[in-house]
């Protein structure tokens, strides 16, 4: 089966170009898939792509596996000789000591396959066939022309030949394994479970040299098993099945057509011609120069060598005896009902009608017949409705078609022309509403720069206020504390004047007492009552005079309360007034904080704004020129 590595995948279309099925690849405009329900493994893609993206994968994995565990057979076609020159007895020897029980020479099964082609033609008398041993032509009538299956050869392949005689014939029931040069036999051997297996020549070699095998010099011993073929050697040529048929009936009709970009045109227009002038054998191979050129036969191919080693093959036919070169004390024994093959229809795809591919065309912007016929082959395939039904199949877009993308070009230029004229009118408006912004900014540079100066103006007389402040509550704070004292000295002095009023009042007592004993004492007292009426008026003037000194005291008390009080509040008032001033200090701090944010702001603004001028300015420049 056909794989593609996608990170090797460039979208050139190489593939597409070379494909003979519109529908077998898949594009998404980046990588190209294979469509494996639509594919024909006819290996083209393979051959064609030079980036290494297109690769197929067959049964060797499985064949090595099983020939460890079970009885294996094989059977090789014929362009083995071309595929692995000079080696390929060894490669089969090789294959014997690994274990394989049997290996056929396809070569014989090629034989049969033209001797019952000869056979049909004598059992259906005015009958024209197709012939079948290229398995990509097959899976293209069944999957894509099932109107060329009723014109198929009912003949097997040679390969299918070569099992039926081997199973039939030979009683072998091993597991069969085909080696082949081609990819589509895999699908061949999966529709007639007959031989399990494809396993093809490219494979191998790559095997043998990725594990350093190295095989014997000189000839090897190795035979096939059973019985060899002779002209069937070189039907791996183009026209071998024809040169075969005139070895029996050289008046044969037989045509010939090979290559991918022409026998399947040339299958369609066998389909258009009338039968009168159709050959009796259309002798058709999917590859130019024939099998030897399978995608599975070998990378370097070369058509001269392929070509000489087959006539080398056809001179030794040419050698051998003519009843051992036509088989005949074998083929009297073969029944023809052996080696026919059914075909089924595979076709799974529906051809777009007429409205479903105007709708497809219109998608692709195409409207006129001119434009649905430019035919240019840029997107791979052979014409525009070819990509037509490949879009409609879901296999492509429109933008792959060149004249699509050429038109998406052209509305895209368009478009930039007009966006180029919206974007240079918008450049002329964004370079008016710099200068406007410009001549904004610079006034608000001017009062920040300003503000500044102001703010640290003011911060300075700030400080200098809240040093007065703080000289005045430093006096306060004395005022308060020298009251403080003067209380304690009044309250001393109360003191005093206490001790004085009690000094008085004992006086007064006393001198009371003073005046009674005189009084007792008659005339001899007189005397002592003057100086006891005297110290009594001086208690009495003592009391006085007290009295004054308390009102004196009390005033003076009210008056420092006062003091204290009105010292109070104004401790309380700086108090607030120092505050306020470090409020109004921070404040001023973060205004010309904020000043110089702006101011910087600003600044980058104003760089910003000649940046875009320039650049403005230079883009308008550059779309004048």
């Amino acid at each position: 089966m056909i794989h593609v590595q996608e990170d090797k995948c460039i979208g050139c279309n190489a593939c597409i170009r070379c494909c003979p099925i519109p529908n077998a690849n898949h594009s998404d405009g980046r990588v190209v898939r294979v469509n494996h329900a639509q594919c024909i493994q006819c290996g083209e893609c393979v051959k064609s792509c030079l980036h290494g993206a297109r690769y197929y994968e067959d049964d060797f994995e499985t064949m090595m596996q099983l020939i460890k565990k079970e009885k294996v057979s094989f059977i090789v076609a014929p362009a083995i000789k071309s595929a692995m020159d000079g080696v390929w007895r060894h490669v089969l020897q090789w294959f014997k000591d690994q274990g394989v029980n049997e290996i056929y020479d396809a070569s014989f099964g090629a034989d049969i396959c033209t001797y019952m082609h000869v056979e049909h033609v004598k059992r259906n008398p005015g009958a024209k066939i197709i012939s079948q041993p290229c398995a990509a032509i097959v899976n293209y009538a069944e999957k894509h022309k099932p109107e060329l299956i009723p014109h198929l050869s009912p003949v097997q392949s040679p390969l299918l030949c070569t099992a039926v005689y081997v199973r039939k014939y030979l009683r072998n029931t091993d597991t069969l394994i085909g080696i082949t040069p081609c990819l589509a036999k895999g699908d061949e051997f999966r529709n007639t479970n007959i031989i399990s297996y494809n396993v093809t020549f490219k494979t191998i070699t790559q095997f043998f040299k990725k594990n350093n095998i190295e095989l014997p010099q000189g000839r090897s011993p190795f035979e096939f098993s059973g019985v060899r073929g002779f002209d069937g050697a070189f039907y791996p040529i183009p026209g071998g099945l024809k040169d075969c048929l005139h070895v029996y009936d050289p008046y044969l009709t037989v045509s010939t057509s090979e290559g991918a970009h022409k026998v399947y045109d040339d299958l369609n227009n066998y389909l258009r011609t009338d039968k009168s002038k159709l050959p009796v054998v259309y002798d058709v191979l999917s590859c130019e120069f024939g099998c030897n050129s399978g995608a599975g036969a070998r990378a370097d191919f070369e058509s001269f060598d392929a070509y000489d080693i087959m006539v080398h093959a056809k001179t030794w036919a040419n050698t051998r005896k003519g009843n051992e070169r036509f088989h005949r004390a074998i083929f009297k024994d073969l029944r023809y009902e052996d080696f026919l093959r059914k075909y089924q229809n595979r076709c799974t795809s529906r051809m777009p009608t007429d409205s479903e591919l105007d709708e497809v065309f219109r998608s692709m912007g195409k409207y006129s017949k001119a434009e649905r016929s430019v035919d240019c082959h840029a997107c791979g395939f052979k014409s525009c409705k070819h990509m037509a039904m490949t879009i409609f199949a879901g296999n492509n877009t429109p933008e792959n078609c060149i004249m699509f993308e050429r038109k998406q070009m052209i509305k895209m230029k368009e478009q930039l022309e007009m966006e180029h004229t919206n974007l240079q009118r918008a450049v002329t408006e964004i370079n008016s509403a710099l200068r406007l912004l410009a001549g904004k900014v610079l006034p608000i540079t001017k009062h920040t720069e300003e503000n500044s100066v102001k703010n640290d103006i003011i911060k300075k007389d700030m400080n200098v206020l809240t040093k007065d402040v703080t000289d005045i509550r430093t006096r306060a704070t004395g005022i308060k504390k020298s009251v403080s004292e003067i209380n304690i000295d009044i309250d001393e002095y109360r003191k005093i004047l206490t001790k004085i009023k009690n000094i008085s009042d004992q006086t007064n007592i006393l001198a009371i007492n003073a005046s009674i004993e005189a009084s007792r004492a008659g005339q001899l007292g007189k005397g002592f009552a003057v100086v006891a009426d005297e110290v009594r008026g001086l208690a009495a003037k003592s009391a006085e005079t007290l009295k004054e000194a308390e009102n004196h005291t009390e005033h003076i008390l009210m008056n420092i309360e006062g003091i204290k009080n009105a010292s109070n509040l104004i401790m309380e008032k700086v108090t607030e007034t120092q505050n306020s001033f470090i409020q109004t200090d921070e404040a001023v701090e973060d205004l010309n904080r904020n000043s110089r944010l702006i101011n910087d702001s600003v600044t980058e603004v104003s760089v910003v704004i000649d940046e875009i001028n320039s650049i403005t300015a230079a883009l308008v420049s550059e779309e004048d020129q």
